[in-house]
């Protein structure tokens, strides 16, 4: 009796040590089987103004798609860090997420993204978007694309809308437009792409005045771009840059008299929340994604609003529907390349070769212009809106526009006419 009591004794700690190790590695396989995409963003620089909602809304819906059951079943993890707009950083940050064999990969700058375009191809890393929608990112097409259309093609957006507006007004002469910004690579983007096309449809870009990234006084510049009788002046620049620009314009009793109009990152309600309705009144914008101050009975931004509450407990500026539609984008390019490589198969050239998959593509919350990628086009959206501040309210002042399409001259060989 005693024997058999041992040989029961043995096999029941077998079966025992057997269970526990069965345990350990499907815990250990699990651990492993989690999706990690990486991600470089400047929070405390000079985008800190901006940035902070778009990084913490996409983290927002990471989390929610965590809780819903992650993406078929395989949590997903953003690893991020900051940079403070250092270029140290930057590639600090990288060169450890090479190690860690990286293959996809969040940035939210255009000097990021053009110090890191040629590496990330070389690496075979990479970028479904960046925020920072430089030109020279995506001419010639590589490994990074961006998040809606490029700065160039915005601008050339701008153009052709206050050009049909001045058409129907039956205004005489040529329209001049100048540009204001910072000599980065944002700050530049709209010049040389803006020049050309305006040949094309009969304005006149008459040049660019710089600034400052963080000015104090824009009056030298204001006063060079009104002697040259320009019809428009398009702010290139960050929030920080336009709203001393809107003081200046005011100052020199110059509001009204010159129409302004600048980007998605110096929004109408950035800069009410800054300086008030009197200096922004009349102040036009452009955005590929919906706004909460004005499309707020729209189904899809009602979502947004409740994930803002239920995380945050309060409502989401425009910044934080941009940062839901593009991370709904980067879930939903996970989803399908899982789908169609398995998870060993989430690398960077079958990332890129699912890009292609998305044509006509609308989140689904349908937050904005749909996601349609075309062969070489590194741009996600291909349509704008234009909003005004009015009476101290955003409204619409147009409906979509198709953006065009203002790769330099001499690649028109890489791209379908």
């Amino acid at each position: 009796m005693e024997r058999i009591l041992k040989r029961v004794s043995v096999v029941l700690l077998n079966c025992l040590f057997f269970f526990m190790t069965v345990t350990f590695v499907l815990t250990a396989g699990a651990e492993k089987q989690v999706i990690k995409h990486y991600g470089i963003v400047d929070l405390t620089g000079p985008y800190g103004i901006l940035v902070p909602d778009v990084w913490e809304s996409m983290l927002d819906y990471y989390r929610l798609v965590n809780e819903e059951g992650g993406i078929e079943g395989y949590p997903v993890k953003l690893v991020w860090g900051e940079t403070g707009n250092m270029m140290a950083r930057t590639w600090s940050h990288y060169k450890r997420y090479k190690r860690a064999n990286a293959q996809l990969l969040w940035l939210a700058s255009s000097p990021d993204g053009e110090a890191l375009k040629r590496r990330l191809a070389q690496d075979k890393m990479f970028c479904p978007l960046n925020y920072g929608q430089s030109d020279p990112q995506i001419y010639p097409p590589a490994s990074t694309y961006i998040d809606g259309p490029s700065y160039g093609d915005a601008f050339g957006a701008f153009l052709i809308m206050a050009k049909a507006k001045w058409d129907e007004a039956g205004k005489k002469g040529t329209m001049k437009v100048g540009i204001i910004g910072p000599d980065t690579a944002y700050g530049r983007a709209a010049l040389e792409p803006g020049q050309r096309f305006g040949k094309e449809i009969g304005v006149d870009v008459v040049g660019q005045e710089y600034t400052p990234v963080v000015p104090i006084d824009l009056t030298p510049q204001v006063l060079r771009l009104r002697d040259k009788g320009v019809d428009w002046i398009w702010i290139q620049g960050l929030s920080q840059i336009a709203t001393v620009f809107m003081k200046n314009i005011q100052s020199l009793g110059l509001q009204g008299k010159i129409g302004i109009a600048g980007f998605w990152w110096v929004s109408g309600a950035e800069m009410l929340r800054r300086i008030g309705p009197e200096l922004s009144e009349g102040y036009i914008f452009n955005s590929y994604n919906y706004l909460p101050q004005v499309e707020k009975d729209h189904p899809g931004i009602k979502r947004v609003i409740e994930m803002r509450q239920k995380y945050h407990g309060k409502d989401p500026d425009e910044y934080c529907v941009r940062g839901v539609r593009a991370a709904q984008f980067v879930i939903e390019l996970t989803r399908r390349t899982l789908k169609r490589y398995g998870y060993d198969g989430l690398t960077a050239l079958n990332y890129m070769s699912t890009m292609e998959t998305f044509k006509g593509w609308k989140t689904p919350w349908d937050l904005g212009a749909p996601f349609d990628i075309t062969p070489n086009d590194r741009r996600t959206a291909k349509k704008l809106l234009f909003y005004q501040v009015k009476g101290g309210k955003i409204v619409r002042y147009s409906d979509w526009i198709d953006v065009p399409h203002l790769y330099p001259e001499k690649m028109s060989d890489v791209f379908e006419k």
